[in-house]
């Protein structure tokens, strides 16, 4: 989009403050970024985590977040949920069902909801205790992308009614907004059962 999708306002939010409040609303003890402008996310009281692999890929700022979690013994997570801050329409009502898939599976590493038939692994609850080491052998052979370094565990695929399968919907260009000309109910509108 030419610019930080963290900072881009929705509706007077900035798409950072809805990833985190969606996270709070469904039970979250503390929320951090990783990565991004740290000045910026501080004043919309994010804490922040370094990036400590820029322009490596997702895989690597998983990462830094389960090494955070794992560093922060008096805050160690068993469950950790992860959004992207480009998620204009998500809020707790599609959190809480992934990290309740989660707990509800002991056996499984990652619980990430399904959309179009795949995996949402960036939009998904995860066990930093049986993850971690899978994410960081994957990393260190190469692998950048969660899909190829996390495809040897077990994840619970999280199906979604229609009715909250639309608030993960990603913003990857200024159409993809809500308001944007051309938008259409089911593209992402904040209720595409409204016409």
């Amino acid at each position: 989009m030419g610019r930080d999708k963290a900072l881009i306002e929705v509706d007077g939010r900035p798409m950072a403050r809805i990833a985190a409040d969606a996270l709070i609303g469904a039970g979250a003890t503390s929320v951090r970024a990783v990565g991004g402008d740290a000045t910026a996310l501080a004043r919309l009281g994010l804490s922040v985590l370094a990036d400590r692999h820029p322009g490596e890929g997702p895989l690597g700022a998983l990462l830094d977040a389960f090494d955070a979690d794992q560093a922060d013994h008096t805050d160690q997570a068993d469950v950790l949920m992860v959004l992207t801050c480009d998620l204009p329409f998500v809020d707790a009502s599609v959190v809480a069902p992934v990290v309740e898939a989660l707990l509800a599976r002991p056996d499984a590493a990652v619980a990430a909801p399904m959309l179009g038939g795949r995996r949402q692994l960036l939009s998904a609850a995860y066990r930093p205790a049986l993850v971690r080491d899978a994410a960081r052998r994957a990393f260190a052979s190469g692998q950048r992308a969660v899909r190829a370094g996390l495809h040897e565990l077990p994840v619970a695929e999280v199906l979604l009614d229609a009715d909250l399968r639309w608030r993960l919907e990603d913003a990857d260009t200024p159409q993809d907004l809500p308001g944007a000309p051309g938008r259409h109910p089911g593209s992402g509108d904040p209720d595409p059962r409204r016409g």
